[in-house]
């Protein structure tokens, strides 16, 4: 991650955008200016981010055309982020779906059915490459949005597992289209409960691509020519082979607390479901990782992950890695406020999905970078400010703060961007989330550009 192209909007867009191809070098342009400006305050709308009207009328034009694809928009921001993940050892490719919810539109066109039968909007299936442990967020290295097309009436379960086409199929779409990683890299699939399928198991294996999934079936595991058991009732039946403590971060109506976590691991064989194509009917081994909580306070579920992962596990420090590896899944969480609260794409004005989909593609990079900008806040606290940020930059907020622009480190200067955006920094506070920093961030860039302003009008 560079850090001056993170926190430089144009530099950032120059980068981003600079490669697009829209059979217009005029477009391209256009794309470059348009993000920059979306950049420099996600949170406004697209007449305050554009500034004129005839810039507003410009991006809606370019909105409409034809050649401003979604697909076109982010390729080289794909490209971007395959490139970082080939040079990396272990890379965890993190997935999940959102809804776009435009219940709120009336008038929009091109809306499908999100949520119970009244909602409308649209999905969209993100696929995250992610360094573990660190955790750093490289980009996005395959997103596709998409409409729910609506169940026949009447469809019965058996006839919708026949059906060619299926709307859980865009999970295996996402792996075949990043594909398979160069010589010297893993790649690993991490996907929640909905990833827990055979045909994703069988796309990551065609791939070459490993698997670490969250399991959701209790499925039949071939113990023995004569017998057959269950793997979700086979791994609770598993001891306590290690236990350690374990944060649980708080959450709308529940404290943070900490609590001990227990670890058990081994092997099974999963045996496909009868309804699978029977040239698909292979079984499939697999390492089984449980973590637990063994009691929980009362009013709280306990904690459970019982996880599938086609990586080798022979180890404690191995079964950990992969418990570690699920957790950082959490990121496309984030991923998806960023996209919605962050850069507001459910409140744009535009009066198509299909325009939408096409702002999306300059969004999405958008909101990567906001989760970058959080990961820099974390990153290297005791490093010297002044070898990183801006001198004028540092000399404007450390005066505002009462500190030193030659003694201040990289945690103290974002700890004090964090505070212009309303973080208290008390003994008790977790660290500032990506909203804080971000509004503090706008807020330092109004001072320095008041301060520009001053001397410009002292000359």
């Amino acid at each position: 991650m560079n850090t001056q192209e993170v926190l430089d909007p144009q530099q950032w867009s120059e980068r981003t955008f600079g490669g697009v191809q829209l059979h217009d070098l005029r477009r391209t342009r256009r794309a470059v200016q348009a993000a920059s400006k979306l950049a420099e305050n996600p949170l406004d709308s697209l007449p305050a981010q554009m500034q004129t009207w005839k810039e507003t009328k410009a991006l809606y034009r370019w909105l409409d055309e034809p050649d401003v694809t979604f697909a076109a928009l982010m390729q080289p921001h794909l490209q971007q982020t395959r490139e970082q993940a080939h040079g990396s050892p272990v890379v965890l490719l993190v997935q999940d779906t959102t809804d776009i919810d435009l219940s709120h539109r009336h008038k929009i066109s091109g809306v499908g059915q999100i949520g119970n039968e009244r909602g409308r909007g649209f999905f969209v299936q993100t696929v995250l490459a992610v360094l573990p442990q660190s955790p750093e967020v490289l980009g996005c290295i395959a997103q596709e949005p998409f409409v729910r097309i609506p169940a026949p009436d009447g469809e019965q379960r058996s006839q919708r597992h026949k059906r060619e086409e299926r709307e859980t199929d865009v999970w295996m779409r996402q792996v075949q289209s990043i594909g398979t990683p160069e010589p010297g890299s893993i790649w690993v699939h991490v996907g929640d409960r909905g990833a827990d399928m055979f045909p994703f198991f069988q796309a990551c294996q065609a791939t070459q691509t490993h698997f670490l999934v969250r399991a959701a079936q209790n499925r039949r595991i071939e113990e023995s020519e004569e017998e057959i058991r269950y793997s979700l009732r086979r791994a609770r039946s598993w001891p306590s082979q290690a236990s350690r403590p374990f944060e649980v971060p708080a959450r709308h109506g529940h404290q943070a607390r900490s609590t001990p976590l227990q670890l058990s691991f081994g092997q099974m064989t999963l045996l496909p479901p009868r309804h699978e194509p029977r040239e698909s009917r292979e079984p499939l081994t697999v390492w089984v990782i449980r973590v637990w909580e063994e009691q929980a306070p009362e009013g709280e579920e306990p904690l459970e992950w019982l996880l599938l992962t086609s990586v080798p596990t022979t180890t404690l420090e191995q079964a950990w890695e992969r418990a570690d590896g699920y957790g950082d899944r959490w990121l496309v969480e984030d991923y998806h406020p960023c996209l919605k609260s962050g850069c507001r794409i459910e409140q744009r004005q535009l009066q198509t999905v299909d325009g939408l989909m096409r702002l999306l593609g300059l969004l999405s990079p958008l909101a990567v970078r906001l989760l970058q900008l959080r990961a820099l806040a974390r990153q290297d606290p005791e490093r010297p400010a002044h070898q990183v940020i801006e001198p004028l930059m540092l000399a404007v907020l450390a005066h505002r703060s009462g500190g030193s622009p030659a003694t201040m480190t990289l945690g103290t200067f974002w700890t004090e961007v964090a505070r212009l955006g309303g973080y208290l920094a008390r003994s008790h506070d977790g660290p500032p989330g990506w909203r804080t920093i971000w509004k503090g961030w706008l807020s330092l860039q109004t001072l320095l550009e008041g301060v520009h302003l001053a001397r410009h009008l002292r000359l």
